[in-house]
């Protein structure tokens, strides 16, 4: 009889240690997922305004899409694009290649996109 109390005692601790040891892993897996998660960052008007602005105004931004997470523009005169101005924007880099110009920002590029149908669609 004390061996089978001792013996269901030694189970019940080892079951209370696992669902404890359980309960902090779950926990930990909790807490990293939050915290490497980036929060979404609210696209404003203003600075959709701005990015016309710079791009030379509306007349001059021909198309513009995503293309590898970056946003493309189709401008009609690239010398007419604030290209110091856009740079600040962007500090992940701003890439010319004849009239088209590719960029990343500090918000989701889809929701730039949006943005741009909204104001100029």
């Amino acid at each position: 009889m004390m061996l089978s109390f001792n013996l269901e005692l030694i189970v019940g601790i080892i079951l209370a240690i696992v669902g404890v040891i359980l309960a902090i892993v779950l926990v930990l897996i909790l807490t990293k997922n939050k915290k490497n998660k980036p929060k979404k960052q609210i696209i404003d008007e203003e600075f959709v305004s701005n990015l016309i602005t710079i791009l030379g105004g509306m007349s001059n931004i021909l198309d513009y899409s995503i293309e590898n997470a970056r946003v493309k523009f189709v401008v009609g005169k690239v010398d007419t694009v604030n290209l110091d101005a856009l740079k600040e924007l962007s500090p992940k880099g701003v890439f010319v290649t004849g009239n088209k110009i590719k960029t990343l920002f500090k918000y989701e590029s889809k929701d730039i996109i949006k943005m741009l149908d909204k104001v100029l669609g």
